[in-house]
């Protein structure tokens, strides 16, 4: 385990809306719901972040939409959450995979939820977890390579409130995994790396001369090893960042945006969006803003939650 203590250097601490917890259980308001963290050193080429959440809630905050995002997420759950596309809503389980997807789904929490859980790139959590098992509609899986004796002990630490102790525990299982494994980056890695580093730029031939690969052995190499091809992870990166602008708010030139991400114009920019969001950036302006409207500050928390974790 490393010296840095989970807990200490939180990336995001967002505050819940006053009197949410207090309806549940009593509790002070202004509570912290979500907190992300970064990664330990040896790990950070293939985990994202980590991740606590701590929430009530109510029908205005109950509903979320998730969009795809280059990340495979393992959650410890302690709460009643359905995840599915439209109205096939199942019920997830305490302990799950979320596999990367590019389509997006819809997310129903009820009442009081607590979570941890480490955002991987997918290129670490085929080294670390394995390659994905699913093919379903809606890629939720229950992860063999979790022990039930480890997952009850998360289960126990979430009951009791210890999410601090609870993310300690995640990264030393994480660590003895990493122990394991080769963690030097291959080339598809280090193509991976560069991709989500520069927002999706770069030519397929570009990347496989810069690593000494063809173009051909590097898509070989990239699907076995990152889980898709290099043009599918630069498409997803460039919608993740324009994603993330639409939730940064204020003023919005679709554009400028197009031009800033590197696509070839505003209807480019448009199409791809509506490719993995199944509406247009428009739409999901409108949404967030009336998002805002109805839910005030709970918004933001649930807003940005659902872009960083």
């Amino acid at each position: 385990m490393s010296e840095r203590p989970i807990g200490a250097r939180p990336s995001r601490v967002e505050a819940g809306s006053p009197g949410a917890l207090d309806e549940a259980s009593g509790d002070a308001k202004d509570r912290l719901v979500f907190r992300a963290f970064p990664p330990h050193p040896s790990l950070g080429h293939l985990v994202r972040s980590y991740g606590a959440l701590d929430d009530v809630h109510t029908e205005l905050t109950a509903e979320h939409r998730l969009y795809p995002e280059c990340t495979v997420l393992l959650r410890f759950l302690h709460g009643e959450s359905y995840l599915g596309v439209g109205n096939d809503l199942k019920r997830l389980p305490p302990m799950y995979v979320q596999e990367f997807r590019d389509f997006p789904v819809r997310l129903r929490s009820c009442g009081r939820t607590r979570m941890v859980g480490v955002a991987f790139y997918p290129w670490g959590a085929i080294r670390l977890l394995g390659p994905s098992t699913s093919h379903a509609l809606n890629p939720c899986t229950i992860p063999a390579q979790v022990s039930p004796l480890f997952a009850a002990r998360m289960q126990r630490l979430l009951a009791a409130d210890q999410q601090d102790e609870a993310l300690r525990v995640l990264e030393e299982w994480l660590l003895a995994r990493a122990a394991r494994v080769d963690l030097e980056p291959t080339a598809a890695v280090l193509v991976a790396t560069r991709l989500v580093e520069t927002g999706g730029l770069g030519t397929v031939t570009e990347l496989a001369d810069g690593v000494g690969l063809s173009v051909r052995q590097l898509e070989r190499q990239f699907r076995a090893q990152v889980g898709m091809t290099p043009k599918s992870l630069a498409r997803l990166t460039r919608f993740e960042a324009a994603r993330r602008r639409i939730y940064e708010g204020g003023a919005l030139s679709f554009t400028r945006l197009a031009h800033d991400l590197g696509y070839a114009d505003q209807a480019h920019f448009t199409r791809e969006f509506r490719a993995f969001a199944e509406q247009s950036p428009g739409t999901v302006v409108a949404e967030v803003k009336e998002f805002l409207r109805r839910q005030g500050d709970v918004a933001f928390v649930q807003a940005e939650r659902a872009v960083a974790f």
